[in-house]
């Protein structure tokens, strides 16, 4: 997490005291966690597929700027969950399965025509989670406070590609990409800022947060995200391919940015969606849209 721009990573997503919820693997986890975002978050979550882990207790700082701007979570503490979550059986057949879904041992596609691949449905007055006119909404209600889902499968993806959209309105919150989580103090994640087309690119390597996105003249490290529609329920298509030692940003089938890692992680993680609502939100906090969610791991 940046010290000047703080939020989430939302980094330190992970963790927090449990409470197995729902069998469709939802965890959620309340206490201290982290959310750290470059310079603006930071964020942190715990390596378990097809779970939610909601965060309390956050840490926030303000991020210096000449306009109104969220506060960020700061990634200082995390609890990882007790309790394992239910796993997804691969499958590419099956009564269930509709539209252009797919599962098999390397490859999902889901255009959440149906809930055959087991994502998650969950409502506890904070986080919102529900398949909605073919797609997977995701709300955060309570201010300054974020929560994320792993996407169900057993295999962990570098290739993560999605369409998403934001709410019409006044764009309270964030959402990303946790990849390549290790434990509590190691992962990488991407995060969208619809508010001002903005992203950021960071690790936490035990426990301490570097930003791989360059550093621009202010010292912030949130970089322009041009190809983002410039209205935020317009759908974008986003890619993040998150390897050990590379991670690439591609919006719209444009290019938008490579970085590299100097210390890279030397085993695969798993692979999450995260919303966060600011501290400034109102009564109906942040949603974002899911769908047509596209995970790969390329075959050898």
């Amino acid at each position: 997490m940046d010290e000047q721009k703080t939020f989430p990573w939302l980094p330190v997503l992970l963790g927090v005291g449990c409470v197995a919820i729902l069998c469709v693997g939802v965890l959620v986890v309340g206490g201290g966690a982290a959310f750290f975002l470059t310079q603006r978050s930071t964020s942190q979550i715990v390596p378990e597929p097809s779970v939610i882990l909601p965060v309390e207790a956050l840490e926030s700082t303000e991020r210096p700027s000449p306009i109104s701007e969220p506060t960020r979570i700061n990634p200082t503490m995390a609890v990882p969950p007790t309790v394992a979550p239910t796993m997804v059986e691969p499958t590419t057949s099956g009564p269930g399965l509709t539209g252009s879904q797919v599962l098999d041992e390397y490859y999902l596609f889901d255009d959440f025509s149906s809930d055959a691949l087991g994502w998650p449905t969950y409502d506890d007055g904070k986080t919102v989670l529900a398949y909605e006119n073919q797609a997977y909404r995701f709300q955060i209600l309570e201010p300054d406070y974020y929560d994320w889902v792993y996407i169900p499968v057993d295999f962990s993806p570098p290739e993560i590609w999605f369409d998403v959209q934001g709410p019409s309105g006044p764009q309270d919150g964030t959402f990303g990409v946790f990849c390549r989580f290790q434990d509590e103090e190691n992962y990488y994640y991407v995060e969208f800022d619809l508010a001002d087309n903005t992203y950021v690119i960071a690790q936490i390597l035990n426990g301490e947060f570097f930003a791989l996105t360059e550093e621009d003249e202010s010292g912030q490290y949130w970089r322009s995200a041009s190809p983002l529609h410039s209205s935020p329920t317009t759908v974008n298509r986003i890619g993040v391919g998150c390897y050990m030692d590379i991670i690439t940003v591609f919006i719209n089938e444009q290019w938008v940015d490579e970085v590299s890692v100097s210390q890279p992680f030397s085993r695969p993680g798993d692979v999450a969606f995260f919303v966060y609502a600011y501290d400034f939100a109102d009564e109906n906090g942040y949603e974002v849209i899911f769908d047509n969610v596209e995970v790969w791991a390329p075959v050898q």
